[in-house]
Formats: C-alpha cells, structure tokens, sequence
C-alpha cells in the first residue's frame, strides 16, 4: 500500500510512495511490476501532486552530458586496447595489468612502463623479461598476484 509516485510504461513498473506511519516523514520507495497490482484505490479528496513539491534531487543536464561524455571516453580507449589476436585468457591477464600500470601491445606480447615485456603463450612471471631489475621485479610480482586473481574466478585457465 503506497502512494503512486510514477509509472513507466516500457517496463510496466510503477514507483509507490510507502509511509510506515502516518505520523512520520520518513518514507521508503517500491518499485513493483504491473501484474502484482491487485487493486488501486483512488484517496478520497486527494490533490493531485505538486511536481515542484517534489522530493526528489534536480538533475543536472549539463552534469549529466559530461558523465556521458567521460563514460564514452573510457569506452573508446577500452577498446584501443583489445588485441583480437590473443585469447580471451590472455586479454584478461592484459586488462588486469592495465588497471595498475601502463600497458601496451606488440603483436601478442605485452609491454609495461615501456621497459618489460610478457610473452605468450603462457603470459607468467618467468616469461617476463626487461634490462630494468626494479621495473621488471615489479611487474613479475604485479603479474603473479592478478594470475592468482584471475584464476580463482575463472577468467584466465592454467
């Protein structure tokens, strides 16, 4: 039992207004599916409602396009750094790098920071070479943790 806030068509949801006492401000919303309506009573002598009473926050058009704007950015670039001539397993190992450091590709090998390359076809800390002692510890190191990662939760195999 609620108060109708909306309705939205496409999905046949409807968002209720749920007061659990009536001597208190605080509400909660439902978001409910059509076909789980059993009734609707109209209150009597209710107002329709205010839209500028509304509690809801404003949303920013401007706010909104630069979300948008950013959001396909990232996609764009995502997307640069697909390399469709290695596995799945390998693209994950790649993506997962990329988060800390940054990542390029030559052919199927992967280089990071410019001074450490990881070759295939196994893509694991021994495969790592590169004349930077530091850079390449770092990297071996970085690379077992989200091998160990990857693996608990199935995105790369053995």
């Amino acid at each position: 039992e609620g108060e109708l806030h909306s309705y939205d068509p496409p999905s046949r949801t409807l968002a209720l207004s749920v007061t659990s006492d009536p001597n208190s401000p605080m509400k909660h919303w439902a978001i409910l599916r059509e076909e789980h309506i059993t009734r609707i009573d109209p209150v009597p002598g209710a107002k329709p409602a205010d839209p500028e009473a509304d509690d809801l926050p404003q949303v920013s058009e401007e706010l909104i396009r630069k979300r948008e704007k950013r959001t396909l950015e990232r996609a764009a670039e995502d997307v640069r750094h697909i390399n469709e001539e290695v596995t799945n397993s390998t693209q994950n190992i790649y993506n997962a790098l990329r988060k800390t450091m940054p990542c390029t590709w030559n052919g199927t090998d992967i280089e990071v920071m410019g001074l450490v390359k990881i070759r295939g076809p196994k893509y694991t800390p021994e495969s790592c070479e590169g004349a930077d002692e530091s850079a390449l510890s770092r990297v071996r190191k970085v690379l077992e943790g989200e091998r160990q990662r990857l693996l608990a939760v199935g995105d790369i195999l053995e």
